[in-house]
């Protein structure tokens, strides 16, 4: 793992990451947002529902005003560290809270996944929780060693999860969180209050919740913004 140093803007803390044998970018920002209390204010007065079905948890509506502080800094990010060049495209923004006790997750959710198939596409999860919330972890199939399973790699990716199935059972059912003969941890990130996380979504992840209780409230709970940007 390689590390590097860069302030996109003047109140960034940034730490450039290669994760993986793949060299994958991995990018934490502290200090992320200006004012981080006004998000979770604004999160308290909001209705989450559960509205996605992969999701294990609820989900409200970001302020469009959200990005307005970042676009600058996000932008160099993205063209310097992810080849972004033409400009951005927001293809969702959340407020999110983790709910789901793991003996409730169903099959999919009890492994790392992908955030779709779109090799370009990035995630930004923002943690408006501190370090008991737990955080992300990246992982490698063991079958395959796909650290990253674009749209090629699904079909080779999908039969080594469906083999997996048949020789060493169901996944436990909790959330995945180590190591084991189906996937091998290769970095993580704990949550940190007002830290951001950028990496691409075909990159193995998996939530890690943390010590503190599963909670649907936003003052108590794991509660994040996730939002996916593509290239225009």
């Amino acid at each position: 793992m390689t590390n590097q140093t860069l302030k996109a803007a003047p109140w960034w803390q940034v730490d450039i990451r290669k994760i993986g044998e793949e060299s994958s970018p991995l990018v934490v920002i502290d200090n992320f947002f200006p004012t981080p209390e006004v998000l979770t204010q604004d999160a308290s007065h909001k209705t989450f529902t559960a509205n996605a079905p992969y999701f294990p948890g609820v989900r409200a509506a970001v302020p469009s005003a959200y990005f307005k502080p970042l676009v600058n800094g996000l932008s160099h990010i993205l063209a310097n560290t992810f080849g972004y060049g033409a400009g951005v495209n927001l293809q969702e923004c959340h407020y999110s809270i983790v709910t789901t006790p793991g003996k409730d997750l169903n099959m999919m959710q009890r492994l790392p996944h992908i955030d779709g198939d779109d090799d370009r596409k990035v995630a930004l999860l923002h943690y408006l929780c501190d370090k008991d919330h737990g955080g992300t972890a990246f992982y490698k199939q063991c079958r395959t060693g796909y650290e990253t399973v674009s749209n090629a790699r699904y079909p080779a990716y999908k039969q080594a999860v469906e083999v997996d199935h048949k020789n060493l059972g169901p996944p436990e059912a909790t959330y995945f969180s180590n190591s084991d003969a189906r996937f091998e941890q290769i970095a993580k990130i704990d949550a940190k209050f007002n830290r951001a996380v950028l990496y691409f979504g075909v990159n193995l992840h998996s939530i890690l919740v943390g010590s503190k209780p599963l909670a649907s409230e936003p003052q108590n709970g794991r509660l994040t913004i996730n939002s996916f940007l593509s290239p225009l």
